[in-house]
């Protein structure tokens, strides 16, 4: 059975993942989350807008990605390829070898602040559903952001800073997106105002960059499949601050005719965006099933 897997970006985490982990995680991971969030892992209380900030989310959805793939790996087949949307694209390196779970934790902690740093003001996110591409790229020009991420023909994220963004989404709706969304995300991601941390974040990412590739990585930015651990963190670097093109990745992972797909990580955004395609190949995500038992079973009915 050929199985292609897709980890999830921020946007979706919730006080009950934090929690889980806290309850069920491994000893090695708790340790690192407790080192990356230490104010945080340690409340009985946690408020949904906590988990809002990147240097929080990031490490913590990281986690969750790593938690899941961890407790199924042994369960299910070697997968065809791996991917990951934006952040995700962390959880397909470590899933391929390139770093420890632990290790990633710290480097999703290194690789906010380096956003972070990057932008002084408000800024961020917005989706984009309903209008053509050149539309939203007219969008773009008009308002000074950036196109970010094209996850469709009609589904885009713009980036940058808050009134750019302010502006870009009353052009939308006078051009009569359908949906037009400001995202839980105050970084302004895949754009070139993260430059700064594209650079500083390769450099962190050298010293496992000889470490073997035990899974074809695609990347975020263009859907091109990595064969080696440079490859793959040279993408991982160049996509903070550079276009994603989801779309592309979805017709790559279609081209290699998996049986089936599975999104792992917070909420069930990949699953529609693939269902979207219409392509007759069956996704789920791990938060369809209440356990790993399940989605195991799940995965073992699919046999062709």
């Amino acid at each position: 059975m050929r199985l292609a897997i897709l980890f999830n970006g921020q946007g979706d985490q919730q006080p009950a993942h934090l929690q889980h982990l806290q309850q069920d995680a491994p000893p090695v991971m708790q340790q690192a989350l407790a080192q990356a969030l230490p104010t945080l892992w340690h409340s009985a209380s946690i408020a949904p807008q906590a988990l809002a900030a990147n240097a929080v989310a990031q490490p913590l959805i990281f986690a969750i990605h790593m938690y899941w793939w961890s407790a199924l790996q042994a369960q299910l087949p070697r997968p065809v390829a791996v991917a990951g949307y934006s952040l995700g694209e962390m959880a397909a390196c470590c899933a391929a070898g390139v770093f420890s779970a632990p290790q990633g934790i710290a480097l999703c902690a290194a690789r906010a602040h380096l956003m972070d740093a990057c932008v002084t003001g408000p800024a961020g996110l917005l989706a984009i559903t309903g209008l053509n591409q050149r539309a939203v790229q007219r969008i773009a020009l008009q308002s000074g952001t950036v196109l970010a991420i094209c996850n469709s023909a009609e589904q885009f994220v713009l980036g940058g800073l808050e009134e750019n963004l302010q502006m870009a989404s009353t052009l939308a709706q006078k051009e009569g997106a359908r949906r037009v969304l400001r995202l839980a995300v105050h970084t302004p991601s895949h754009t070139p105002l993260l430059a700064p941390a594209s650079q500083s974040f390769l450099q962190l990412l050298q010293p496992h960059a000889t470490a073997p590739l035990g899974l074809p990585v695609l990347s975020a930015i263009d859907g091109r499949t990595a064969h080696t651990s440079a490859e793959a963190l040279r993408a991982l670097a160049l996509q903070i601050s550079q276009p994603l093109d989801w779309a592309g990745v979805l017709e790559a992972v279609t081209e290699m005719q998996p049986d089936l797909v599975l999104e792992i990580g917070p909420g069930n955004a990949l699953s529609r965006l693939w269902r979207d395609r219409d392509n007759g190949i069956p996704i789920r995500a791990c938060e369809d099933f209440r356990s790993v038992e399940g989605l195991a079973h799940w995965v073992a009915q699919q046999h062709p």
